[in-house]
């Protein structure tokens, strides 16, 4: 009851936030914060999977795992902006800079800036995480310690299934040292640079991953990391907002600093926890799409960025 009380309370938060900024837009003077998120204005969504929001019924793009529930969309239609959203699960900085993604389907998307235009207004990017395999691993070592909890193995075997996993198209490599936190710092200047210079007008907002492990690196049933291994899930996420947070700094973007209090563990998460295949029916989609932002999550993003461009 509690989840519902609090879900239902934030989407009517979400609700009068984007009241407010309509009506903002339709005053006289308005300042260029402000004017990007005029009716109409041209907006355009790039990132990763916790921008496309996979796992979010309903889906849209098959390919992408893209939702029309993610925070581009929900933005985006509670302010009437016009919304080119190339957001796609799987995607690095380079696949927003200069290289076409290839999917799981066979298809080749085209690199996620050509989708902006001197028109646009507004420019949200969400990306980092899979250059650094940040989920990715989390992921893989999640399900080499639910197969050893399953098959009642001792711990130490643990490494072996979680390899096993790796095996199967997981990964296993988290960021290693500064070097890689420095190769997303430069790619996310160049995206935010070649925004400018594509579209001088538009405001460029780097919207923070929602985290899977806290800043005490908890972990619990629905995030099964060791304790080592929680420890160096956070250590990477500080490392990536802290990359994104000098990007924007160096580039002239705002950031979008997410909450850090509604992780899996806790009782109102806005990122889902990991998808068992063990104790359920096995769904590769499922398991690919553990630890990423739920639609609270989503709703939550949306509102704080309505509240940004309204202020």
């Amino acid at each position: 009851m509690d989840k519902v009380v609090d879900t239902v309370a934030r989407r009517t938060k979400l609700f009068r936030t984007l009241v407010i900024a309509a009506a903002a837009v339709t005053s006289a003077g308005l300042s260029p914060a402000v004017a990007v998120a005029q009716p109409g204005a041209q907006y355009v969504a790039l990132g990763s999977s916790y921008a496309a929001g996979p796992g979010i019924a309903p889906v849209v793009d098959t390919g992408c795992a893209r939702s029309a529930q993610n925070y581009p969309r929900l933005l985006a239609d509670a302010l009437g902006l016009a919304l080119s959203d190339v957001t796609c699960s799987g995607a690095t900085t380079a696949h927003i800079l200069d290289t076409a993604q290839r999917l799981r389907d066979g298809r080749s998307v085209p690199v996620q800036l050509d989708a902006v235009t001197a028109d646009t207004r507004l420019v949200t990017v969400t990306v980092g995480g899979n250059d650094l395999r940040l989920v990715g691993t989390m992921i893989t070592q999640s399900c080499g310690n639910a197969a050893a909890q399953a098959f009642s193995l001792p711990t130490a075997a643990a490494e072996v299934a979680t390899r096993g996993c790796a095996l199967g198209g997981g990964e296993l490599a988290g960021p290693s040292m500064d070097t890689d936190y420095g190769r997303v710092e430069q790619a996310l200047v160049r995206i935010a640079d070649a925004v400018h210079a594509k579209a001088p007008d538009a405001r460029v907002l780097f919207v923070d991953y929602l985290p899977v492990v806290d800043r005490e690196a908890t972990s619990c049933t629905t995030v099964p990391l060791q304790p080592h291994q929680a420890s160096a899930a956070r250590a990477g996420y500080d490392g990536l907002l802290a990359a994104t947070a000098r990007a924007a700094r160096s580039a002239g973007a705002d950031v979008i600093e997410v909450d850090q209090t509604h992780t899996p563990c806790t009782s109102t998460p806005w990122v889902t926890g990991f998808a068992d295949p063990f104790t359920r029916t096995p769904d590769l989609a499922a398991v690919m799409s553990s630890y990423h932002p739920n639609l609270d999550g989503m709703t939550a993003i949306a509102e704080q960025i309505a509240d940004l461009i309204s202020r």
